[in-house]
This record gives C-alpha cells, sequence and structure tokens, in this order.
C-alpha cells in the first residue's frame, strides 16, 4: 500500500509540473498581460519611395511581454500592399501615375489599445506629353438635338493619366453657326452637320475631330447624367433590385426592360419598406443647365400590370441642388400600356437638377391594390 501511495503522489507532482510549464508558456498570450507603452520598437521616420513603386521593407521588435506573431498591419489605399512576415514589416508600392506627391498611412497593431501609424509618401509622377484625345462616343457622330449643352471638359478624356497641361483648344470648322462653344462649353444650335477640331495645348500637336450633327426636337444625350432617389432601403441601397435591374441609372440606357424599381409607400418587397407618408422622388443631376420645355417617360418593357407603373408626377427644377422650384404639377402619364411613347410638354425651364416626384399610382387612384413596386423604364427631356 505504501509503494502505491508513493506512486500517486509522485505522478500528481509530475503532472502539476506539466501543468504549471503550460500555462507558464500561454502566459505571453493571456488577454490579461500588462502592454507597456513602448510594446513595439521600430524606426519612426515615415516610409518614402518614387513614383515608379516597389518593394519597402522595415524590421521591427516588441516587448518580451507580448507575442510578435500577433501583431499585424493594415493599409489605408489600395496602391500600397501591406504584410508581415516574422518580424519585417513589407509594403509593396504600385507605379504612380498622379503627377501630384500622394500620402497614406499604414497602421500596426497589437490591440485595440496599442497601435502604430507610419506615413508613407510616394513622389509625384512626371508630366506627360498627351499621347491620346477620347471622343465621348455619345457625341462623336450623333444626332443631338437643337439646344442641348455640354461641358466637354468632363466628357473628353485626355491621355495618359499623367499629362502634365490637359488644356485642349476647340476650333469650329466649317458652318460656324450650327454650334458655339466656350470654354469647353458646347451648345447646339441649328440643324446641321459641325466638325470641332480638338487639339492639345502642350506642344504635342495631338488632335481629334468631333463630328455633330443637329437635328430637331431630339430627347437629350444623357452621358453623364446620374440620379438618386429619395429613400435609403435597409441595405443601404436607394432603390429596389429586382432581377439584374432596378438601379437609378436604368432610366438612362435607353432600354425600357430595365427600370428604376420602387418601393411603393406603406408596402414592403424584397425586404425593403417604403414609410406610408413618405414622398418617392427622384433628382436628376444633368451635369450642367439646360433648357427643356418636354419630357419623355417608357414605363418598365415585358410586362403587362399597370399597377407597377408610375400614373401621376410632378416636376420640379433647381440649379444648386437644394432649393427647387414648380415646374407642373400633377402630370397624368398615360398608363394604359407600355408601348406607346409617352412625350409631355411642360413650361420651358433651364436647371441643372430635375426633381421627379410620383403622386399618383394605381392604388391611390382607384386601380388594383396588387404589387409592391413602381417602375420607371425610361426618362428624359427635350427641348423643341
Amino acid at each position: 500500500m505504501k509503494h502505491i501511495r508513493n506512486f500517486i503522489q509522485n505522478n500528481v507532482f509530475f503532472l502539476m509540473c506539466i501543468l504549471c510549464t503550460f500555462l507558464s508558456s500561454c502566459s505571453n498570450d493571456d488577454d490579461t498581460t500588462i502592454v507597456p507603452d513602448n510594446w513595439i520598437n521600430i524606426p519612426n521616420e515615415g516610409f518614402t519611395i518614387g513614383y515608379e513603386g516597389g518593394l519597402l521593407t522595415r524590421d521591427f521588435t516588441v516587448s518580451a511581454e507580448i507575442n510578435p506573431e500577433r501583431v499585424y498591419i493594415i493599409s489605408e489605399s489600395n496602391w500600397i500592399r501591406a504584410s508581415i512576415e516574422n518580424t519585417t514589416v513589407n509594403l509593396r508600392i504600385t507605379e504612380s501615375t498622379v503627377t501630384q506627391e500622394r500620402n497614406s498611412i499604414v497602421t500596426l497593431i497589437y490591440d485595440g489599445a496599442h497601435r502604430l501609424e507610419l506615413p508613407v509618401t510616394q513622389a509625384a509622377a512626371p508630366a506627360a506629353k498627351v499621347s491620346e484625345i477620347r471622343l465621348p462616343a455619345s457625341l462623336h457622330n450623333q444626332t443631338i438635338g437643337l439646344g442641348q449643352v455640354f461641358n466637354l471638359t468632363s466628357l473628353i478624356e485626355v491621355m495618359p493619366a499623367n499629362a502634365g497641361n490637359k488644356t485642349l483648344n476647340y476650333t469650329v470648322e466649317g458652318d460656324k453657326d450650327i454650334v458655339s462653344i466656350e470654354n469647353g462649353i458646347l451648345k447646339i444650335e441649328k440643324e446641321g452637320t459641325a466638325t470641332i477640331k480638338v487639339a492639345a495645348t502642350d506642344g504635342s500637336g495631338v488632335t481629334a475631330d468631333l463630328k455633330i450633327i443637329g437635328s430637331g426636337t431630339e430627347p437629350f444625350i444623357r452621358d453623364g447624367w446620374s440620379v438618386e432617389t429619395s429613400i435609403k432601403y435597409s441595405n443601404g441601397n436607394g432603390y429596389v433590385v429586382d432581377g439584374s435591374t432596378g438601379k437609378p441609372e436604368d432610366m438612362f440606357d435607353g432600354d425600357a426592360s430595365t427600370f428604376l424599381s420602387l418601393v411603393k409607400p406603406g408596402k414592403s418587397y424584397s425586404g425593403s419598406t417604403t414609410p406610408a407618408d413618405h414622398q418617392l422622388y427622384f433628382v436628376v443631376d444633368m451635369g450642367i443647365e439646360q433648357s427643356f420645355n418636354y419630357f419623355t417617360w417608357a414605363h418598365r418593357a415585358g410586362n403587362s400590370y399597370d399597377y407597377l407603373r408610375v400614373w401621376g408626377i410632378s416636376i420640379e427644377g433647381s440649379n444648386n441642388g437644394k432649393d427647387f422650384t414648380e415646374i407642373q404639377s400633377n402630370i397624368d402619364i398615360p398608363h394604359a400600356n407600355n408601348t406607346d411613347e409617352i412625350k409631355i410638354e411642360i413650361p420651358e425651364s433651364t436647371y441643372r437638377y430635375i426633381k421627379v416626384k410620383l403622386v399618383k399610382w394605381s392604388d391611390i387612384a382607384g386601380g388594383s391594390t396588387s404589387g409592391s413596386s413602381m417602375q420607371i423604364g425610361e426618362f428624359n427631356v427635350g427641348k423643341k
């Protein structure tokens, strides 16, 4: 019996020794470890590199109380790929085409209270000569309605991205009465064909010929237009996905089978709800002031249900995107079918922003109360 008792006592002692050794080895990773302020030692001067990019490395050490494998790194910018291998910081910097110096931050982190930010600076890329002038396909050789205005500076692309001087010169050739252009602002004045010679001014000699065809009362070209809606649903979107469409910009693609989809007030669809008292609208930003006196509308194509259509709207205009003035209210939208072209005259107005309020639909106008959304296939304005 004495031998058995000695065996148990000896083995208990042995097991306790193993347990103590294990706990001691884990103590560095214990969340209760007190981390000193000087938890990391790394040269604190910023990282710098030329515009060509490349790899930057820097070694670091940590205090004895912490495990270096728990240190990680994050980068604020997509032109920096940051990682840690053992105790070496690696920054892979992409080549810059930006003609200004660019700056960012990488952050070494042990825990929420122990972080170290290190600045990264990349030199400006040298300025290059213009190599190409890319004309907007929506304007070049296209028929454009009279009166429409374009800011060519925002529509014409100058290459390369690091061209030092992107200023362009515009000269109208042929009949100079067809278009007017000043400081890059183009206006279609009368019917006919005009050619605008677009030339770089940096001495490169690069030119391009922009051909414009002015014709009657064509609806406006919507290149560069943007649109926002009055609501943000719980998923953060200002629209409801419907298959592969539903976005506001789908009203500008020339295809009525794609559409903006909004939930009717007081209803829910696909997890999104519009409050019953919410005034639904969308705001179109044309990018520049335009004069218009009619709008075009298309219901969603390929759908036979009129309860998914908008039956009436009110239109307002603004030049600052904040203060809107009524253009016309309670305009009935024909909704018997989705095949007829809808073109409705409104008072002539000159605005950059157009607010379209949805004020009538089947549920509140004596029609079917089926369907949870309203869908707009196309929206445009023009001048005749």
